[in-house]
């Protein structure tokens, strides 16, 4: 997989260079993920890439025990949550740092920044989330 190839390249791209981009219509103001290149609601082929803080709430969450494949570098346990981000409802998967082993709550909220997950000798942009 290229990182750089489709419709969600800007959202890879940006999180390599720190930010957080989300693509939203042009024509009707939809925000729209997973990214595609046409809007399903107005039509318009106008995406335009928006800077969001990196702020939302929990919505689901699971902490895995066991290896499965491209988890080889992450350390057991590890808590992956599917996020909600403020303002625009998209809903983005990470990790939560979850040093104490605290179960998450459905709701609350959090923050986040870009760290890596090195699968196959390749470093691949994650949000990593943090609770407060």
């Amino acid at each position: 997989m290229n990182i750089n190839d489709g419709a969600d390249a800007p959202y890879w791209n940006g999180l390599a260079d720190g930010v957080l981009l989300l693509p939203r219509c042009g024509g009707c103001g939809e925000w729209l993920w997973p990214a595609l290149s046409r809007c399903g609601t107005c039509g318009s082929e106008e995406i335009q890439w928006t800077e969001r803080a990196m702020a939302g709430t929990i919505f689901s969450w699971t902490r895995t025990w066991h290896r499965f494949g491209f988890t080889e570098s992450l350390d057991l346990p590890f808590v992956s949550i599917v996020a909600t981000v403020d303002d625009c409802g998209i809903r983005l998967l990470g990790r939560l740092d979850d040093p104490d082993q605290i179960d998450p709550l459905i709701g609350e909220a959090i923050t986040g920044r870009i760290g890596a997950t090195r699968v196959e000798g390749r470093d691949i942009p994650t949000i990593i989330w943090s609770r407060g």
